[in-house]
Order: structure tokens, then sequence, then C-alpha cells
């Protein structure tokens, strides 16, 4: 209702600005939407569209806070996904490294002690 309203105005409001015929135009619109604002059924309109708002506004009001709680509980499932996922592709890039710097050439044999290892043989 308020948007054929505004939209009667802005319609109005364009006419007297582009209108050639000066001050009489103007006073003609003004009576006219003093008219139209002032009627009965315009006004019973009003009203009822005002009871509706204030019967579904706290209703809408829950449905979007409810949205809302989704979708913070949407997102921090999504970050703590990519938190994972980082995670994941870090130990796997430093187990890459580590394989990658360690000497190929030294075999390891569970009986010999770390510092008296040495280069395999072939």
């Amino acid at each position: 209702m308020r948007a054929r309203i505004a939209l009667v105005a802005g319609i109005g409001i364009g006419y007297v600005l582009g209108a050639r015929a000066g001050r009489e135009s103007y006073e003609k619109i003004k009576t006219q939407a003093t008219n139209v604002w002032h009627d009965p059924k315009v006004q019973e309109g009003i009203k009822a569209t005002e009871e509706t708002i204030k019967e579904k506004a706290p209703v809408v009001a829950e449905k979007a806070k409810e949205a809302a709680a989704t979708a913070a509980d949407k997102t921090k499932a999504k970050v703590e996904e990519v938190k994972e996922t980082r995670a994941e592709h870090k130990a796997e890039k430093t187990a890459e490294k580590a394989v990658k710097d360690a000497p190929a050439d030294v075999v390891s044999d569970p009986a010999t002690a770390p510092e008296d290892e040495g280069p395999a043989v072939s």
C-alpha cells in the first residue's frame, strides 16, 4: 500500500515539476492528492496495513532471528572446515619437506644408536 502511495506521489511530483501550466496545475494536483489521502477508504487501508504490520512484525522478527542463527552456525561450521583443511595441507607440506630434506643415503637400524649410523653401503 505504501509503495502505491509512494508511486502516486512520485508521479504527482514529476508531473508538477514537469508541468508548464504552473501554479494552477500544482494546486489541482495538490487538492486531488489531499482528497485521496483523506479519503476514508484510503485511511482504512492505511490502518489495516498498520495493524497487519503490528501483527506480523514479531513473527517476521523471530524468523529473521532464526535465519541469522542458522547462517551463523553454517558460517562457523565452514570456518572450522577451512581451518581443518588448512591444517591438513600444512601437515602434508611439512611431511613432504621432511621427506625431501631427509638424507637419502642413510639406513636406519633400530639396533644401532643414531649417532653410530652412517651412509648406506652399496
